[in-house]
């Protein structure tokens, strides 16, 4: 396997789910992208599809992390709650 091959399985394996939802394969993906990255464009635009699938998942990584800390604020009004019924 060559470095962008790697980088084509590596991110297959990540995104397997979404690859899922666009109808794709993990190695439909892979095929894909080794014949788009035959060319300068197609370089770009898998290292733009990648980055996009990345931030993405950065950013629903960012919206579980807002969930659990309103739930632990929330956690903290009951407490201060509690505490003031002391």
């Amino acid at each position: 396997m060559d470095r962008l091959e790697d980088i084509f399985t590596s991110f297959a394996n990540d995104q397997e789910e979404s690859l899922k939802d666009m109808g794709m394969t993990k190695e439909e993906f892979i095929e894909n992208a080794k014949k788009w990255s035959e060319t300068k464009e197609g370089k770009l635009e898998i290292q733009k599809f990648i980055l996009n699938q990345e931030i993405k998942d950065l950013k629903d990584q960012i919206t579980e992390l807002e969930s659990d800390i309103a739930k632990k604020q929330e956690s903290i009004k009951d407490i201060d709650e509690e505490i003031s019924n002391l």
